[in-house]
This record gives structure tokens, sequence and C-alpha cells, in this order.
């Protein structure tokens, strides 16, 4: 074929992060290939690949990295230089940094999103440790704190010829591509030295039930094991066999007896993982119902149990070994997956012919070796449970199981952690000037008469692809009700806030507000500034004075409104002589992701007795993510009958 591939080997991996930094070496190797080099813009790479069909990435895992280059073998010189350069002299453009960012806000945003992922997140978490580089994720925190000399550092320390190994193949001819390579590489520079080892694994064998409550679903999930192995293990022929006669996704007796006969399982294997430079993971997994949460788990331990004491029928270890067997020629599918595992052997100084070794002696494993196996690797009385679901409707209780504890899964805000002085003083203040703005605006009374509202917007919401302008119209009863219809270039989307649930459509699809998103909608009630001034006079939180200072070029008085239970709160910055909002600031969602907001407020018009601002600039962690226009407001105008029934 007339094509030519690279792969690049990068030993620096998420494993060298600092703690308060977890997400570097990730950033690094997006904005390495997105942010541009010394002779090229991120924007120009682009370009230049996707003029003549050819691929350029880089990606860091948690203890290694890749960099991926396809192209026509008539335009390798281009794509050898491509490479160099974003190897050699990365520039990490700021915007692809924010770029960079914004995209794992997101990422973070929605991590609790699927039953799975939480549960095999915080099963390793549990095996590894919280703090374990193995087991860490990124946070919002975490992610703010990067900065771009930070990237540069990481790279100028880690990024070096002696961490790097290069394969190439493909159509051409060998002294040729060497010279090629060797003149594009000569004048890089060594490094510090090699990356530091992979940091040591402290396990201590001990059974444990992990919870997770998660609404929303209709079924658990649960993961049951413990620490698992290394590839170089002589256990590792016998453990191989031993985990496939346990359970595989379509056969092994987990399957046979947990999900066919007694039918407790829509989903149940067991996975043994290894790692040739620091042990894996050893989990059983059963998905079920609710109902039979506690009978599955104690199901599949009973599976493990039975591997120590009843020897594999021959037509178990026949399966088991064909199951491993027959996949083995997919080992060798790719020329690229032969050359990156034999690179990955080579760095660790691993036999180069192990995967045959590994095949003979599968060949040779017997029922007595996986007996023998399973009575000294598998520690059915030792396990760890994390179980995802909601307990008040399982079968038993958790602890039937063992001590239980409750993983809070909440994920952290951002916001700083400021040293704010409360007393007395700051309080009476605090109150003083909210009702100063509420005077400002037109006065309690006048709120309290509103009923309803109904406005029109034009909204301009701006992403790194460029501007998106759509239309929304709502309609709400006070304080419990809202419609909002926004035409968007994808066609119409309706949202109905009712109560505290609420509802979605698009496409003629609707769906319930999810537990995040009534959350979501919660905050954003307590921050409307309507329901804030109708309940000035009564109010149900407390407004602490914080600061005079400028806010965006006038100086306001900044505020801190918290609810009487400390569940939500947010910063409202009042025009220090005219009273008047000019923003407001707390942490939240945006169509970029979440992260700091800041609201700006301004062009304020009278309307049935009150002040309402007609713009907003809504700016992410300093940045404008939307525009807003008011084109329309009015209130106590009736609403149509059923306006807020779901379809």
């Amino acid at each position: 074929m007339p094509t030519v591939k690279a792969v690049v080997r990068l030993a620096a991996g998420a494993y060298l992060d600092p703690a308060d930094k977890i997400g570097l070496a990730k950033m690094t190797g997006a904005v390495m290939r997105t942010g541009g080099t010394a002779r090229m813009t991120g924007d120009e790479i682009d370009e230049a690949l996707e003029s003549i069909g050819a691929s350029v990435e880089v990606n860091i895992g948690k203890t290694s990295g890749t960099a991926n280059m396809n192209i026509l073998s008539e335009y390798v010189d281009t794509g050898l230089v491509i490479l160099a350069d974003i190897l050699q002299t990365p520039q990490f453009a700021q915007d692809k940094i924010d770029l960079a960012k914004t995209a794992e806000r997101t990422a973070i945003s929605g991590r609790n999103d699927e039953a799975i992922e939480i549960c095999v997140r915080e099963f390793i978490k549990v095996i590894y440790g919280s703090d374990s580089p193995y087991a860490r994720h990124t946070e919002y925190k975490s992610i703010n704190n990067i900065t771009r000399d930070d990237l540069g550092e990481f790279h100028k320390k880690y990024i070096t010829p002696e961490n790097v190994m290069i394969a190439i193949w493909g159509d051409f001819k060998k002294k040729e591509m060497i010279d090629k390579i060797t003149r594009l590489f000569s004048g890089w520079q060594t490094g510090p030295g090699k990356v530091p080892p992979l940091p040591p694994v402290d396990y201590e064998f001990k059974s444990a039930v992990h919870y997770v409550q998660k609404e929303n679903i209709n079924q658990s999930t649960v993961l049951i094991g413990h620490i698992g192995g290394l590839t170089g293990d002589p256990d590792f022929f016998a453990l191989t066999v031993a985990n496939d006669v346990l359970g595989t996704p379509l056969g092994g007796r987990m399957f046979d007896e947990v999900r066919t006969r007694q039918g407790l399982a829509y989903e149940t294997r067991a996975n043994f993982n290894t790692n040739i430079a620091y042990p894996g993971v050893y989990y059983n997994m059963v998905i079920t119902k609710f109902e039979s949460t506690v009978k599955g788990a104690r199901a599949v331990i009973n599976e493990v149990r039975r591997m120590q004491t009843d020897p594999p029928t021959p037509d178990e270890l026949s399966k088991a070994k064909e199951s491993y067997l027959n996949s083995f020629v997919f080992k060798f599918d790719s020329k690229g997956e032969i050359i990156t595992r034999m690179m990955t052997y080579d760095y660790y100084d691993f036999p180069q012919d192990f995967l045959f070794k590994v095949k003979e002696n599968i060949e040779k494993v017997t029922s007595e070796d996986v007996v023998d196996v399973a009575t000294r690797r598998f520690k059915p009385e030792q396990m760890h449970i994390v179980i995802v679901g909601k307990a008040d409707e399982f079968d038993e209780l958790l602890s039937a199981l063992g001590p239980v504890d409750t993983i809070d899964i909440t994920i952290p805000t951002a916001e700083v952690e400021e040293e704010v002085v409360v007393n007395e003083q700051t309080l009476a203040k605090g109150m003083e000037l909210l009702q100063k703005a509420v005077d400002a605006c037109g006065g309690v009374d006048n709120f309290r008469e509103i009923k309803t509202v109904s406005s029109s917007r034009k909204v301009a919401l701006i992403t790194p692809q460029g501007e998106l302008g759509i239309e929304a119209k709502s309609m709400g009863a006070l304080p419990d009700y809202e419609k909002v219809v926004m035409t968007t270039p994808m066609g119409e989307i309706i949202s109905v806030t009712a109560g505290d649930g609420g509802w979605m459509m698009q496409a003629g699809n609707v769906v319930d507000f999810t537990a995040e998103q009534i959350q979501e909608n919660r905050e954003e009630k307590f921050r409307t500034t309507v329901l804030l001034f109708q309940a000035a006079a009564d109010p149900h939180f407390q407004s602490n004075f914080l600061a005079t200072e400028d806010f965006n070029g006038v100086l306001a008085d900044i505020i801190k409104i918290s609810s009487s239970d400390g569940g939500f709160s947010f910063k409202m910055a009042l025009d220090a002589e005219s009273h008047l909002p000019l923003g407001k600031m707390y942490f939240g969602n945006t169509i970029l992701g979440p992260g700091n907001i800041t609201e700006i407020l301004s062009d304020y018009r009278e309307v049935a007795g009150i002040m309402v601002p007609f713009s907003k600039i809504v700016k992410l962690d300093g940045n404008d993510v939307t525009r807003v226009e008011t084109t329309s407001y009015e209130v106590n105008l009736e609403l149509p009958e059923g306006v807020f029934d779901k379809p």
C-alpha cells in the first residue's frame, strides 16, 4: 500500500502530574498537536494534513503516551516534518489550551451519567487508593490550576529524546527513511534524564462493601474483586484459563449459573487484568435488578469459591483455552498493533517472544493448575464490593455482605474558598445593601405584584467554532413553573420546569430532567432576581457584605447571598451609587461546560414599575460564552391553559 505510518512511544504519563494539577499530561499531549509549532499554527497544521488526507495525533495516558502518523507515501516528507515539529517545538497556544480545558470540564460534568462508568471508576479507586496515580482523576480545580507554563515545563522535562521511541513502517526505502529521521531529530537536545519509574502499588487484602446511591437508573451495577497481577507473573497462563472458566461475557460458570440458571443478572463476567509494570485489577461484574442485588453478589462470590474446589471439566477447560487461542490471531491483525507491542516490550525489557510463550503455556494448563492458581490467587473472603444503585429497593441490607461505607460522588466545584468575614455588622450591611437594590429596582411591593413573566430574547452562543444565534421565548408562573422554547438551526427545543421536576422535548422526543438538571434548576431559581426581591421583606436567605471594589469598570458593593440551609449561594455586584445590580458570580454550567461564571447586566428599562436589565453577557472563567438581548418583557399576562402540560 502506498502509505507510511509511524508510532512514537512517549514514556511520560499522567502518573507524573502534580497532585494539584491532575490532567496536565493529558492536556500537554492534546495541545502539543492542536497548539501549533515553531513553524506552523495548529490551524495551519490541520489544513495541511486535511489537504493531503493525512493525520497526526498525540495522546498521553496514565503511564505513557503515543504520537501517530498516517500519510500517503508521496507526502511522507511533509508528515515527518509536522510530526518532528510537534514533538520538538510545540508552542501551546493559549486559545487551544482554553479549548482543551473546556473539553475536560465537560467530561468532568458528565462523569456521573453512566452507572457502569461510576462503578469502574470507584472500584479502581478502592483498589489502588483514591490518591494513587493509577486511580485519581481530574477535577475542575485541578484543570483551572494548569497554566501554559506548566505545559511547556512538562514537555521540556519529560518529552525528550531519552524518553521517546519511534517506529515507522510502510512504502519506503529503509536507508532513505533512516536518513530522514536522523536529519529531522539530530538537533533535538536531550533533557534532564529518564522519566521517574512508575510508583509501586501497596495493597492490603480485606473485604468491604462500598455503596454509591444513584437516581434515574433501573438496575444495580456491581463489581466484586481485589488487586490483579503482572503480565510477567508465572501464574499468568493458568490465571488466563481460570478467568475464562469463571466467566466471559458469553460463557463460563458465572454466565451459566448466575445469569442463565438463577436468572440473577442481565450481564456478568470475570476479568483478571494484568499489566507489565504494575498490577492490574481483578473484578467480577454483575448487572442485575435492584431486588436481586445482594443475592446476585452472593451468587458471584460463590462461583469464585467453587473455582477453588471444583476442577473444570474437560469441556470447560477446552472452551476456556479456545476462548484465548481463537483470539490469538487478532493480536497480529495490523502491523501497528505488532510494532506498538514490540516497543512496549522493548521499553520494559520484556521478552519479544512473550505472546508465543503465552500460546504454548496456555495449551499446557491442566484442571489441577486451574484449581491451584484459583486457590492461591482468588480471595473470595477478602473482596471489595462496589455497588451503584438504590439501596431502598435492594432485596437485603448491604450489611449482609460486610461492613458498608457510602461513597460520595458529588463533583467538587472550583470555587475558591475565600476568607470571608461574617458577623452581625457584615450581615446587617449585606441586608441593607440588598434592600437598597430592591428599592432601586422598584420596591418589594411592585415585585410581589408579579405573578407571571413572559419574555423574548435573542441569544448569541459563542463557541470555538464561531457564534451560533438562537431565539428564546419563555413564559413563567411564579415561583414554580416556566416554559422555554428555543429556536435553533438544529430545530426547536422545549423545556418545562414544573415544581421540583421538569422535562425537555426535541425532535418529538420527550425526556424527564435528570437529577443533575433538577439541581441546576433549583440553583437557578435561587438566583432569579424577581423571586429574590419578592422575598426581601421576609427572606429565606442571608446577605453578607464582602467588599467594595471594581466590577467591570464600575465601583460596586459585593454581597454574598446564601440560602438559610447553606445549600445555595452566589455573589451579586451592586452599583455603589445607584444600587442597581451589575452582575452575578457563581459556579455553574454553560454551553462550553462548567466553571466560574460571571453575568454582566446592563441596559435597564422600566417595566410595570420594576427595573429590568435588557442586556446580559455571560462569561466562563473570564471568557465570553453568551450574549443575551431581551427584545420583550411583560408581566402578569394571562398564560394559555395547559401551557406547562407534558405531551
